[in-house]
């Protein structure tokens, strides 16, 4: 090996204990860098790296990496995102807007002045602890982190970084999601209050988005984009509606993922209280919003929120249950308690990960107990019915 290709390994113990492994060199064009290659490798691992990386200075004329601060090169990877919109493989308009945030927010400001090959473990466990002591939760901070890993990723790919410290972060750990969920008793309560408050327009709509939440499972977003094109209260083979668009971010959208793109089957309640829905609708046209403003625009979500906290309260429901997300988990967990199979659940939820799925399953098992009566019912009969 020449003196221009001749290259030296160092080591160093990160304060988390892991070890980054950097390597000393002459680049293609003469000039004399240090890279980070790689966390936690053994010595025979990391001289390998180093090997390779000298063997594209020789054979490919590789130079050092172009110095590029986080701040430029994230800015511009969420720019050529941008750009992609329409494209297949884009990312959705809502996921674009939520990192955007993450970057100009906390990445800029905390990491954007620093070289993206030289912000390693240190630097990242630095910037979750500060993060915590500013009362960020573990499962925003872990969502910067897989941002971040992202980006690195494309770093990687691109010869902007040699090593990824993203993946040896001791992330912190989230708790295990409680949610509340409202039985079927409070839930016949919630709705007579609903239908008790006022009987005008508004107060009649949002007593059938309550409806709606609980015997379709939607998200906030999807309740928000739902026409009555999409609503088929007359099929032969049973009403049904089908979730296409989501109001999300300001702006109409794809649903979350391609499982959100689904057909939902409706029972008698919902489709009765939907028909009569659209006979009182002002917009009922095919095109227009199954649930809106007075004006025909987007649901103000505010607003239902309100009237729903009122309901709670004349129902004596004094703990706090989110009005579009708790309602939509009594849904899920409802028909997970019911019997409902866990692959027609997962596909009824639009879930794209059967864990996610799970989740319901298991809280159904601790809050309701009406499998436990049939199974006694079932294996001890009469003594059951006597107790």
């Amino acid at each position: 090996m020449s003196r221009r290709t001749r290259g030296q390994l160092v080591s160093r113990k990160c304060h988390d204990g892991c070890v980054r492994w950097s390597a000393r060199y002459v680049d293609a064009a003469g000039k004399r860098t240090q890279e980070t290659i790689g966390y936690d490798l053994t010595a025979k691992e990391a001289r390998e790296k180093l090997d390779d990386l000298l063997h594209g200075v020789r054979t490919q004329h590789r130079k050092a990496q172009k110095p590029i601060t986080l701040e430029r090169f994230a800015r511009e990877w969420i720019a050529a995102r941008d750009e992609e919109e329409g494209q297949s493989g884009a990312l959705k308009r809502s996921t674009r807007a939520g990192y955007r945030l993450i970057i100009e927010n906390h990445l800029v400001p905390a990491l954007g002045r620093k070289q993206l090959a030289a912000i390693d473990v240190d630097e990242l466990e630095s910037y979750i602890a500060t993060k915590r002591k500013k009362g960020l939760g573990p499962r925003t901070i872990n969502r910067h982190l897989n941002l971040m890993h992202r980006l690195f990723v494309v770093a990687e790919k691109r010869g902007l970084a040699r090593a990824n410290p993203v993946r040896l972060v001791e992330r912190p750990r989230e708790p295990r999601r409680r949610w509340r969920i409202l039985t079927p008793t409070e839930i016949g309560r919630v709705e007579r209050a609903l239908g008790e408050l006022s009987d005008d327009p508004w107060t009649r709509q949002a007593r059938v988005i309550f409806l709606t939440v609980l015997g379709a499972g939607l998200r906030r977003g999807e309740i928000r984009g739902l026409r009555w094109g999409d609503v088929a209260l007359a099929d032969p083979d049973g009403a049904r509606l089908r979730v296409r668009e989501t109001w999300v971010q300001g702006g109409p959208d794809t649903p979350k993922s391609e499982k959100s793109e689904r057909t939902i089957a409706l029972g008698p309640v919902l489709t009765e209280e939907l028909f009569h829905h659209r006979q009182r609708a002002l917009f009922r046209g095919d095109d227009e919003r199954v649930f809106c403003s007075n004006r025909g625009g987007p649901l103000d979500p505010g607003k239902y929120a309100e009237t729903y906290r009122k309901a709670l309260a004349k129902a004596g429901v004094t703990d706090y249950v989110r009005p579009f997300h708790g309602g939509r988990h009594a849904s899920i967990t409802n028909a997970a308690a019911a019997g409902t199979s866990p692959a027609a659940l997962m596909a009824r939820a639009g879930h794209s990960d059967f864990s996610t799925t799970q989740l319901y399953i298991d809280l159904a098992g601790e809050t309701f107990c009406e499998e436990a009566d049939r199974l006694e019912q079932r294996v001890f009969g009469v003594r059951a019915n006597q107790s």
